[in-house]
């Protein structure tokens, strides 16, 4: 009875030892949320668009991968075309302040720029606070120009 006991406490301490191991996680970025929609009104697009962030995956465990996906319409002085676009990017920043960059890829399927494949970017100002839902983004590229955004993230 006694060896099992000393076994069993053995065990137990050692299984112990080793979880606690388990798993790094930035503690700056711990409780963001990893995916959400957006929509977005910019001076020449309306946009709606899915994200999911991935982080330390690419540029280091202090930053955030962005993936995104989106739909929407541009207007201009000629007319008016809906686009398709994926961009890829950074998320930088500590506790509700961020700093996001984005670079991909825009297709206008219909319109008067009908068949077109255009640079797509996006520099500007992310407030999303740890463990909340909700996203402010604020920003300029293309195409959306001068942009103010707002998300619901889960």
């Amino acid at each position: 009875m006694k060896k099992t006991c000393i076994l069993l406490v053995l065990f137990i301490a050692s299984h112990s030892f080793v979880s606690a191991q388990q798993g790094k996680i930035d503690t700056l970025k711990r409780n963001l949320n990893k995916h959400s929609i957006n929509l977005s009104y910019g001076i020449l697009s309306v946009s709606l668009s899915y994200e999911s962030l991935y982080q330390g995956k690419v540029f280091g465990s202090k930053n955030s991968t962005i993936v995104d996906y989106g739909l929407g319409g541009l207007a201009h002085w000629d007319g008016a075309s809906p686009f398709i676009n994926s961009r890829f990017g950074i998320l930088t920043g500590s506790g509700r302040r961020h700093f996001e960059a984005k670079v991909g890829a825009c297709f206008f399927f219909a319109g008067d720029m009908e068949n077109m494949l255009l640079p797509s970017g996006s520099i500007g100002y992310r407030k999303q606070k740890p463990g909340s839902h909700y996203i402010f983004r604020t920003g300029v590229g293309f195409p959306d120009a001068l942009y103010v955004s707002w998300g619901v993230s889960f």
